[in-house]
């Protein structure tokens, strides 16, 4: 399927099947760019080539339910998603609450290639729709060294309402970002942590002002008031957000700010704290429980969540926006 390459404004759509996709618009074209130092490094053609073997592997994966295939094109954290997934998958088949595999598609609308001469190379891709689904997706390519390929490293859907910052053409290249980089609102890698502690403490966070209002931090703050409702007769509900430092990675966009994509953990902890009180979860994490979601002390699921997020330049009433996020449960355990 030919490739198109248009630069960089895509209205963006749904996170998870809560929420309501809405269809992209057709991205515009900014001016042409100054030429920059350094040559963008992956061009067409190449692109192309890189992110149609990633989606073979993945196809093939997919259909084993085989991880291992994944590896020689996708390392964590999407390698460590898509395993959970295909746990998740497993775990449900005999259920009422089989649970499928989210649609990936590396298929291209817009590519955000950095331009550099040094390694670590990273790549961002705003892909078309994939089948059987209704959002598009924004995916990052990592290279390690010149003797590595290019491996997916992260996969988020798009939020309902977003709008894609514009960026240099993939002919041009855009400027890779250190995400430790305080040239902006926040440096990306702050600004990812800001953002675990929103999603940790809601509405009490210190943070909030600084992000513009989305749904997906909505739907969180339901969930845990909810779960939390529900155990508090026999125990109490916990949850925490933390970053996963080692996978954050940053380009920067066309009015001077950054597109970052990062890793996170999510761990909510159910407690039964009042003797013969009985609490039971459901779901996919009675599906991983050894105890089919039956609390005897403690019950914790352990969620993978990739986010990806835009911090403008520094500036009056700036506010940090959530493109996209996708979240996963990795794992229960007990006591």
């Amino acid at each position: 399927m030919p490739r198109r390459r248009p630069l960089v404004a895509v209205l963006a759509a749904g996170l998870t099947a809560t929420l309501i996709a809405c269809t992209p618009d057709i991205p515009a074209v900014t001016p042409d760019p100054e030429p920059s130092a350094d040559q963008p490094v992956l061009d067409g053609p190449r692109l192309e080539r890189v992110l149609t073997d990633i989606e073979e592997h993945i196809d093939r994966a997919d259909e084993e339910s085989d991880p291992e295939l994944l590896e020689a094109r996708m390392e964590d954290p999407a390698l460590a998603v898509r395993s959970a997934e295909y746990r998740l998958r497993s775990a449900t088949a005999d259920t009422d609450e089989e649970t499928s595999l989210q649609p990936l598609t590396t298929r291209e609308e817009v590519a955000i290639v950095s331009a550099s001469a040094e390694w670590p190379r990273t790549v961002f891709v705003v892909t078309q729709i994939p089948d059987d689904a209704n959002t598009p997706l924004l995916i990052g390519l990592r290279q390690d060294d010149p003797r590595s390929p290019y491996r997916m490293v992260s996969w988020v859907r798009l939020l309902p309402g977003v709008t894609m910052p514009a960026t240099e053409i993939a002919e041009t290249g855009s400027t890779p970002v250190d995400p430790e980089d305080d040239g902006f609102l926040t440096s990306p890698a702050e600004a990812l942590e800001n953002y675990a502690d929103l999603l940790t403490e809601g509405e009490d966070s210190e943070f909030t002002d600084q992000f513009a209002e989305e749904p997906f931090r909505e739907l969180v703050q339901q969930e845990a008031d909810n779960l939390a409702s529900n155990v508090e007769a026999a125990g109490q509900f916990d949850h925490e957000t933390t970053v996963q430092e080692d996978h954050t990675f940053a380009i920067g966009t066309a009015d001077g700010g950054v597109i970052t994509i990062g890793a996170m953990r999510t761990e909510q902890t159910f407690t039964k704290t009042e003797d013969g009180g009985e609490i039971e979860v459901g779901g996919q994490l009675a599906a991983l429980s050894d105890s089919g979601g039956e609390v005897n002390e403690s019950l914790q699921g352990t969620y993978h969540v990739m986010v990806a997020l835009y911090v403008p330049a520094e500036q009056e009433d700036a506010q940090i926006t959530v493109l996209g996020v996708e979240r996963v449960l990795g794992s229960v355990s007990e006591e």
